[in-house]
């Protein structure tokens, strides 16, 4: 009798191991859980990007000397290899941003926030792949204020930003800003975030709108804290793509 419990226990383990193990194989091996993981871990990694090509991009702006058109197209003529730079830094910095974001509102898994993060996600989403395109713009002021009058591209600069449908195209910024604030909130609300990333933004937002844009530096600086939350949104996701995805 002993040696029969002894056996039967030995297969009852032998069993229980063997469906276990099938089972953690079976979801390692699942097609749709390797994809949503690689997914995850792209995500994360372009909103760590993002914010770091941003202040790449912020940094290397050319300095300009006043708020106008003329100072805007003066110094983006001034030193183009500055300017070819920054605009493709942020180029890439808006798309990585806009694309990574689209991970923020899986990882809210309770209903609490839920709403906010999702619709402040669409409205920074679109802004973002807005913006990429709109640094365009730098070349052509560019060219314009190196081979045309200051007053005629100043005319011209003027002429193009009047366009009205232009509106609905480079008009989506303050939709992404306040996108962005309720992605946050939404965020700190279900516990994805602590409330510092709502007034890291809302400190940031300040400061963008009274340090001179002359300042290069500085203002960089504070710009590219409206992202820096996305960074640890970022790392989370990375992390998200290590436990078990259902």
């Amino acid at each position: 009798m002993t040696i029969d419990r002894t056996e039967r226990s030995t297969t009852l383990t032998t069993v229980d191991s063997t469906i276990t193990t099938g089972t953690h194989t079976s979801g390692a091996a699942d097609p749709g859980v390797r994809t949503r993981r690689a997914l995850y871990r792209l995500a994360g990694g372009a909103l760590v990007a993002g914010p770091v090509l941003y202040l790449a991009g912020m940094l290397t702006c050319p300095p300009q000397d006043g708020p106008d058109t003329a100072a805007y197209i003066s110094s983006l003529a001034r030193d183009t290899t500055l300017t070819e730079t920054s605009a493709i830094l942020l180029h890439y910095g808006n798309l990585l941003t806009g694309v990574g974001m689209l991970v923020v509102p899986l990882l809210v898994r309770s209903a609490k926030g839920r709403i906010l993060t999702l619709l402040g996600t669409l409205g920074a989403v679109l802004t973002m792949l807005n913006i990429s395109g709109a640094v365009k713009d730098d070349w052509w002021r560019m060219v314009i204020g190196r081979t045309v009058p200051m007053d005629v591209a100043v005319r011209i600069s003027d002429t193009v930003d009047a366009s009205g449908l232009l509106t609905l195209w480079r008009g989506t910024s303050m939709i992404g800003f306040l996108g962005l604030l309720l992605a946050y909130v939404g965020l700190a609300r279900s516990g994805v975030l602590g409330w510092w990333a709502p007034a890291v933004y809302v400190a940031a937002f300040v400061g963008m709108m009274t340090v001179p844009v002359s300042l290069t530096v500085v203002y960089g600086l504070v710009f590219t804290s409206l992202f820096a939350p996305l960074a640890m949104v970022g790392v989370l996701a990375v992390r998200r793509a290590a436990l078990r995805i259902g």
